[in-house]
């Protein structure tokens, strides 16, 4: 039985002893998508297994409705870190940098007297603001053997990134002024593409059939949605087909032909060439059994986080968050990457315990934005959040109450390849994409979203509502038209959108 405080609010947990600023572990990684998280129970929870992520799902809360307002890295980790949507915080794209004037939740917490660390992925033009310490890799960073920059100086370490940056991690919680609270964020570059893994997990599900989305094998070209053709036409992310660009060859795009050559471990199943269907399904086998082997070395590197926070008597006086910096398509409409307004390219696995708040076991269904990160976890240590962040604290909803004027739809924005930006409801998908009519995704009737149904008489009136909706959300945040990215402004402009 929890303590009966468990949902008071924090002044009162100072009364009865417990921590006024609660310790916060944020573990943020790169393309870990939901699916491929078993306490979200999809068709991947036999195969990718996550005990120690789960335990958070069942000793804290899961978001099933959490996104983000633009799925591609930089821009992503921009706006958790300062609670502001892209075309505020100056990260539209990759490897931008955070305006000067924007807040930045660790800044505001290290007033507050936390120790701030930070290691591993950073991926941001910008430095890092608001950490006592900070040890980071330069853009991706390497699997094996990674070299660190900060403010420690320059390390170089051997073995693999995930051990390694939980090692740093630890050597700082060891260290720590045991009088203060504590931030530390813990950014693993796993599983970002190739899904570099240790040796240990060579075997994991070895010759093992994992099971497939249904839209593997959708057939996109001769589909009804626009932004599919864009992003199969325009990029590399398709497990056979490609476009990008074209002084490529084929043989350098899609996944099917980056990895036919690959050695064992992970080398491509035996398979028949000349079928276009045997080729995707060897690829998405490749694909999903190196996910699943690097994923692995995410859950039991955060086990030896969450053992010493045990051994240490520290569990009930320490926020814990397991998030992505957005999803990421697993073979979904023959897909992998991310970028897109569809799911699962925009849904975020989002997992937070704290014992003092959160009752065990809740499932959380309501609508949030990466940009709200940032004013929850200031919230939580008794601090108010600037006005600048444009975020909602999910306080109310984490002691499971919902504000009456809970956000309706999620705004979403991304510039690139190919332009377009819209809107998230509980049910539907409504997106505008640069020289194309708007789209829409019903998720209820359709939820692997094959099928573009904004021309369909019977819902033109949704298309309305939905308009509307969406004019609402561009004034709520901020943005001007000139801004949006299917703008003429926009035209013209090389965006770096690989990586």
């Amino acid at each position: 039985m929890k303590p009966f405080f468990t949902t008071f609010p924090i002044w009162v947990i100072s009364l009865c002893g417990g921590s006024a600023k609660p310790n916060m572990l944020v573990v943020l990684v790169d393309d870990h998508a939901f699916e491929a998280i078993s306490a979200y129970g999809t068709y991947l929870k036999d195969f990718a297994k996550t005990p120690t992520i789960d335990r958070l799902a069942e000793e804290g809360m899961r978001f099933d409705n959490f996104t983000c307002a633009n799925s591609i890295c930089s821009p992503s980790r921009a706006s958790i870190l300062t609670g502001q949507y892209s075309h505020k915080n100056g990260v539209r794209g990759l490897n931008g940098a955070i305006n000067d004037d924007s807040p930045q939740y660790p800044s505001e917490l290290q007033k507050a007297g936390y120790q701030t660390w930070l290691v591993g992925k950073w991926h941001l033009k910008s430095q890092p603001k608001g950490y006592d310490k900070h040890m980071v890799v330069k853009g991706q960073g390497k699997y094996f053997d990674p070299t660190f920059t900060g403010s420690e100086g320059t390390w170089k370490r051997k073995g693999y990134s995930t051990d390694v940056y939980t090692d740093v991690a630890m050597d700082w919680l060891k260290s720590r002024d045991k009088k203060k609270p504590f931030l530390l964020s813990l950014q693993f570059k796993a599983p970002h593409h190739e899904y570099g893994h240790a040796a240990r997990y060579d075997e994991l599900l070895a010759r093992v059939s994992i099971a497939e989305p249904p839209t593997l094998y959708e057939d996109i070209r001769n589909g009804d949605s626009n932004l599919k053709k864009e992003f199969l036409k325009r990029t590399k992310f398709h497990m056979l087909h490609s476009g990008g660009n074209p002084k490529q060859t084929k043989e350098g795009n899609a996944y099917y032909f980056r990895h036919l050559n690959d050695e064992e471990p992970n080398a491509m199943w035996k398979h028949d060439p000349m079928s276009d269907k045997d080729r995707i399904r060897v690829a998405y086998q490749h694909m999903i059994h190196k996910y699943v082997r690097c994923i692995t070395g995410n859950d039991d590197n955060l086990k030896r986080v969450l053992d010493y926070l045990d051994n240490e008597k520290l569990t009930e006086d320490t926020i814990v968050i397991y998030t992505s910096d957005q999803g990421y398509w697993l073979g979904q409409h023959g897909f992998y990457d991310k970028r897109l307004i569809l799911e699962t390219s925009m849904r975020m696995p989002f997992l937070i315990r704290y014992p003092r708040v959160i009752k065990p076991g809740k499932v959380n269904k309501e609508l949030c934005i990466n940009v709200d990160l940032a004013p929850t976890l200031l919230g939580l240590a008794g601090l108010k959040a600037p006005p600048t962040m444009q975020g909602r604290s999910m306080i109310p909803l984490l002691k499971g109450k919902v504000p009456s004027d809970w956000r309706q739809s999620q705004f979403y924005t991304y510039w690139g390849a190919p332009n377009h930006y819209g809107i998230r409801t509980k049910r539907y998908t409504y997106l505008k994409l640069e020289g194309h009519t708007a789209e829409l995704f019903d998720r209820e009737t359709d939820p692997d979203q094959v099928h573009n149904v904004a021309a369909n008489t019977e819902n033109k009136p949704i298309v309305k509502q939905l308009e509307a909706e969406l004019q609402k959300q561009i004034r709520e945040v901020n943005i001007k038209q000139d801004e949006l990215p299917s703008s003429s402004k926009d035209k013209g402009k090389k965006r770096k959108t690989r990586k």
